[in-house]
């Protein structure tokens, strides 16, 4: 098992780490397939009842794909990649049975944004910022997050954040439902977790009962394929090429430090 997530039992509870804070927890292929692991190791335990996501170090909850990593593989392995590793964990998250608690602190950007918002639960600190700079490198948010951010907040709010890749902060999160608690930093995980206890308190019956039912009227899958579908589009488009060779330059010479691990 990797050190770079970490998944703890306690009781009828799973605790899922995000451990790579001198990446801001970026996402790298060792980090996906372990969450895929875990995620459905967890569905198909019947002693865990709930799972709480959360990050090591502060300073990121997770600010997505490790485009260094990205640039380091060909657009043959990269296609590979998406399709058969990242698209699926992000589909999977979204097929979940059992509630999962998002645990944010510091930034919560693109594909990281799009993990918290796969979450039933999301509690974050009162520091943390969010957002889907997709745009910036030549690609959708196709994750789901633009399908969660929609169904959430709109389509004004979420063309809003999309197009123009800006960050917000967690009030105004709050304000437009992508939260459901702000809470000082330092309170993100003992609130998460007093969440899961009264989950698990629960008749799990009704409590796997409610998220199906929700799950359903929010209704997924067919623009998640929409989705994968522009990007892969975009992907492969001369322009997106171009973004990402500025990133590579903007790496070199320090620049654009949170940027480093946000796109997919």
């Amino acid at each position: 098992m990797s050190e770079l997530v970490v998944f703890e039992r306690d009781k009828d509870m799973a605790l899922v780490t995000l451990n790579r804070p001198e990446s801001m927890n970026a996402l790298n292929r060792v980090m996906f397939t372990e969450l895929r692991r875990i995620f459905a190791e967890i569905d198909s335990d019947p002693a865990i009842k709930v799972s709480v996501l959360q990050s090591a170090g502060g300073r990121a909850f997770c600010v997505g794909v490790d485009l260094k990593e990205r640039q380091s593989i060909t657009d043959e392995e990269a296609d590979d990649y998406r399709r058969n590793l990242v698209f699926p964990f992000y589909l999977g998250l979204h097929e979940r049975t059992k509630p999962m608690i998002a645990a944010v602190t510091g930034y919560c950007l693109g594909g990281g944004f799009e993990l918290a918002l796969a979450a039933d639960v999301i509690v974050a600190g009162e520091s943390s910022q969010f957002g889907l700079p997709e745009a910036h490198w030549g690609l959708i948010p196709a994750g789901g997050g633009l399908q969660m951010l929609t169904r959430i907040a709109g389509p004004l709010r979420t063309k809003d954040l999309a197009l123009t890749g800006r960050r917000i902060d967690a009030r105004e999160a709050l304000s437009i439902g992508v939260l459901s608690q702000v809470v000082q930093d330092d309170a993100v995980g003992a609130s998460a977790l007093a969440i899961a206890k009264k989950i698990t308190e629960n008749v799990q019956a009704a409590v796997q009962g409610v998220k199906r039912s929700v799950d359903h009227l929010v209704g997924f899958r067919q623009g998640f394929d929409y989705d994968i579908e522009v990007s892969n589009v975009c992907y492969f488009s001369s322009d997106r090429k171009a973004a990402i060779g500025k990133f590579g330059g903007q790496a070199k010479s320090g620049v654009g430090e949170i940027e480093q691990g946000e796109r997919k």
